[in-house]
């Protein structure tokens, strides 16, 4: 059975139980046919993309979205720029209508033991860090990178 999820990198102990059984399942959480596990709806689309708010947002999150994409591709070399287009559109899509004033997207790609992703299936995060309320800075938001 191919590899859909890594166990673990999930970060809390409800996190790990859905994808403890999305494993044992064997099936991708975030292609279209079973995307159910995750608990936000999709917010808009665009081309093979679509962007919803995280399910299970990081620690010191305002605002936690990801960006996914319709079909399965788990690699770097596999993303055309018309998918790159798309990230961008929902990208300024989502900061307009959230009235974002900075955060930050990144995306992992390929092997789990290098990237420290959970899910295999490409996807970005658009991540919005809370404010310190003394000193009016973002707080550091933990992505981890392998």
């Amino acid at each position: 059975m191919k590899k859909v999820v890594d166990t673990h990198y999930a970060k809390s102990a409800e996190y790990g139980q859905v994808i403890e059984t999305i494993s044992q399942k064997g099936v991708c959480p975030f292609c279209p046919a079973n995307f159910r596990y995750h608990k936000n709806p999709i917010l808009r689309r665009s081309g093979d993309w679509f962007i919803t708010k995280n399910s299970w947002p990081y620690k010191k999150t305002n605002h936690h979205f990801l960006i996914i994409s319709t079909r399965h591709k788990e690699h770097l070399d596999e993303v055309k720029e018309k998918d790159f287009a798309s990230i961008l559109i929902l990208s300024r899509w989502v900061v307009r209508k959230f009235k974002i004033s900075g955060g930050a997207l990144a995306m992992r790609f390929g092997e789990t033991s290098h990237t420290g992703a959970t899910v295999c299936h490409l996807h970005c995060h658009l991540i919005v860090p809370k404010l310190n309320r003394k000193t009016k800075r973002a707080q550091t938001v933990m992505f981890p990178i392998g």
